[in-house]
């Protein structure tokens, strides 16, 4: 595997948490009830709530429960994300060297997404949670 992520962990700025993907690949994508992206093999982002995605302006929304409706978004598999934030009022940003971006906004009944980490030896692991009703736990 290259070397494309920041080992030193998630980086936190005023009002959110920049996360170490690099130009990290997408080498999974899981879809069961959630729809869920492995990146770079130790980064999971599992999203649990509709959350929409597209280029600028072209952005549709995505139910990760109707897993047939999520095909479109097969071809995120082997795709590279340039950024990933998670806001602390627990909005969630994917961007893609395509310029595409995935987002997923808080949501009021139940956690919008989980991103947790399963580090090579010598990383610093780490998790989020967007919390209902907005926010954000972290360990």
């Amino acid at each position: 595997m290259a070397e494309r992520v920041n080992p030193t962990g998630p980086i936190e700025q005023p009002g959110q948490w920049l996360l170490p993907v690099g130009s990290g690949v997408v080498t999974q994508l899981r879809i069961d009830f959630a729809f869920t992206l492995i990146v770079e093999a130790w980064i999971e982002i599992r999203i649990e709530t509709e959350f929409s995605y597209g280029a600028p302006g072209a952005e549709s929304r995505f139910d990760p429960s109707t897993s047939t409706g999520l095909a479109p978004l097969l071809d995120r598999h082997q795709a590279q994300i340039t950024a990933a934030e998670i806001r602390k009022d627990g909005r969630l940003t994917l961007t893609f060297a395509d310029d595409a971006v995935l987002v997923v906004e808080p949501d009021d009944q139940y956690e919008a997404f989980t991103v947790t980490s399963m580090p090579p030896p010598g990383l610093r692991g780490f998790g989020f949670v967007a919390v209902p009703g907005g926010g954000l736990a972290h360990w």
